[in-house]
């Protein structure tokens, strides 16, 4: 269900922006991994998390804040997202750190099924309008003449049970 993407995937002679910036741009979860470090890269801050907020905001991605080690974050542009792990306490702050970046891991994992149950469901949805529009097409050219014969009546119940539509939605076209 999840496949990874960082950096260090990139080939010798690759452009590293290029490659970055196309998956960042692909990404359905995009994990910032912060910590001071993080914080202080003008290359991490200027050009990754702002693309990263813009695909969050306009819902085109998901952005999860993994919190490494303590630094201030309360002033970032992520500070509004839920953080892991869980209470934004630090993987370095946890006594076992096993046990943090199992936290970490879950709550991926949750995000990757709530991702791929919204696709499936947006899926179904185009699924269902695009059977509704064929029906409705072949029910306008059968009435083009003003009246849909009998024939034309069994052709489309038949093309209602193929299309997998309901009578009531039937009726309603």
């Amino acid at each position: 269900m999840i496949s990874s993407w960082h950096d260090r995937k990139i080939l010798p002679g690759e452009e590293w922006d290029y490659q970055i910036n196309d998956n960042l741009n692909t990404a359905d979860i995009i994990l910032l991994l912060v910590s001071s470090d993080f914080i202080g890269s003008n290359y991490c801050w200027d050009v990754e998390v702002t693309t990263a907020i813009e695909r969050h905001n306009t819902e085109k991605a998901r952005v999860i804040p993994v919190i490494l080690r303590r630094v201030d974050w309360s002033h970032t542009p992520f500070a509004k997202l839920q953080f892991l792990p869980k209470n934004g306490e630090p993987v370095t702050s946890w006594t076992n750190r096993d046990e943090a970046f199992t936290n970490v891991a879950q709550g991926i994992r949750a995000a990757a099924q709530q991702i791929k149950a919204e696709r499936q469901q947006k899926l179904a949805l185009a699924r269902k309008e695009t059977a509704i529009a064929e029906y409705r097409q072949k029910v306008e050219e059968f009435a083009a003449d003003g009246e849909i014969s009998f024939v034309e009546s069994e052709i489309l119940k038949d093309l209602q049970e193929q299309l997998g539509l309901t009578d009531e939605e039937a009726r309603t076209v």
